[in-house]
């Protein structure tokens, strides 16, 4: 209706201008003018149509643009939630491995930061007797480890621990680390010959390929027991059916 209204006054508009000429002007000025008059008025009545369809086509794309935006937040906060609660179950069931009463809750303010970027991050842990604390760890290729944490007075090195390191549980070290990793290692010797291996101070593991050659030593674990633990160590070995040979610089497994 409003559109209309407009037309009409515009040509009412047309119609005294036009009639304004005509009564005025005469000769070439008065053709020159009625033309620009018509060119105008034409153009002004194109705009006038198309305006309502460039005003809702702009419109629609803002629409779209805002709904667009909002699904992208959407999607990435439903993704980083998901992928928290991921990370938040494997890191429950690494420790209830052990500690089946285990809780724990993460000391960062943002654990979605730090699940994205990788590295360590220290969780606060409840129900696992002798420790408050654990160190997770998660590298690039996606793996994750956790190491636990007993915060240790000044000048107190509390059960044999070396001073300034937090005291370390062997048995909770093999069970979080070490089966695994010697597990899927000894059943690959076993099933080749091979009799014994042994556990090197920086957390490699050698084994002879063959009689008087050179030992072949691999990478294993990311994180070793300090030496002040081997004993123990050789122990929790002994209780999986293993004999351990404590040594100066390396721990000498057969089986």
């Amino acid at each position: 209706m409003k559109q209309k209204i407009s037309l009409a006054s515009s040509i009412s508009i047309l119609i005294g201008v036009v009639i304004a000429i005509l009564a005025l002007l005469h000769g070439p000025v008065q053709t020159v003018l009625l033309l620009v008059t018509f060119a105008l008025w034409g153009l002004w009545v194109l705009l006038a149509l198309l305006r309502p369809s460039w005003r809702a086509n702009w419109d629609y794309r803002r629409r779209e643009e805002r709904i667009a935006k909002e699904q992208n937040a959407l999607s990435g906060k439903n993704l980083s939630g998901l992928l928290l609660t991921h990370v938040n179950y494997r890191v429950s069931d690494y420790l209830k491995r052990v500690y089946p009463d285990a809780r724990w809750e993460w000391m960062m303010p943002n654990p979605v930061l730090f699940i994205a970027q990788g590295g360590t991050g220290r969780i606060r842990v409840y129900g696992v007797p002798d420790y408050e604390y654990a160190d997770v760890t998660l590298d690039k290729n996606g793996g994750l480890d956790c190491s636990m944490v007993k915060i240790v007075p000044v000048g107190d090195s509390g059960q044999g621990a070396p001073s300034g390191q937090p005291a370390l549980d062997p048995s909770a070290w093999y069970e979080l680390e070490g089966r695994d990793v010697l597990d899927s290692i000894i059943a690959d010797l076993r099933s080749r010959g091979h009799s014994g291996l042994t556990l090197n101070e920086d957390g490699s593991i050698s084994f002879q390929p063959e009689a008087g050659g050179p030992k072949a030593t691999k990478r294993a674990f990311g994180s070793f027991p300090e030496k002040v633990y081997w004993p123990r160590l050789a122990d929790v070995l002994a209780q999986e059916g293993l004999t351990a040979d404590v040594q100066a610089d390396h721990i000498a497994v057969s089986w």
